[in-house]
């Protein structure tokens, strides 16, 4: 009887396979690329209706658990700032002015709407200044640029809403 010993100095055969697999993103046990959804049953060919999370054949009972529901991106847009863009006039007193246009976007913070004013002479983004407490009667908010601008918004006697 002859026994066999293997020299224990000897390198070992790997268990694992010494070439690397490849990785692919996405979860465990799936490819890269997303599956299309099926159209017909592949077991009776009839047409698959859409339930809350999964596709279902009505005449035979197939159920395609892989199907996934197609929602279109919702958009952060919200009725305030979909349309709201005024183009401001000068409504002050100097002539030279008169043709001086601004451009007032609303913007929703928490619970209320806010004017988002660029500034008529440079362009920039203009941020709301605090007003100084005389002349409460009447309705103007004043904003005010990087560069030293000031914008005041206040309405004329008709209470369309303009700029000086």
């Amino acid at each position: 009887m002859v026994v066999q010993t293997s020299n224990p100095f000897a390198p070992a055969k790997p268990r694992v396979p010494i070439v690397p697999r490849r990785v692919t993103p996405g979860l465990p046990g799936t490819s890269g690329k997303p599956k299309t959804n099926k159209s017909h049953c592949p077991k009776c060919s009839a047409r698959l209706a859409v339930n809350f999370e999964e596709a279902e054949c009505l005449s035979c009972g197939y159920v395609d658990y892989e199907y996934t529901v197609q929602r279109p991106e919702q958009t952060k847009n919200s009725v305030i700032g979909t349309g709201t863009r005024y183009v401001l006039r000068y409504i002050g007193e100097f002539p030279a002015l008169t043709e001086v246009l601004t451009h007032v976007k609303v913007y929703r913070v928490r619970n209320r709407a806010v004017f988002g004013v660029s500034c008529p002479f440079c362009g920039s983004g203009m941020s709301q200044s605090s007003l100084s407490g005389k002349r409460r009667e009447i309705r103007e908010e004043r904003y005010k640029c990087t560069s030293g601008h000031r914008v005041s918004l206040c309405p004329n006697p008709e209470g369309i809403l303009g700029w000086k």
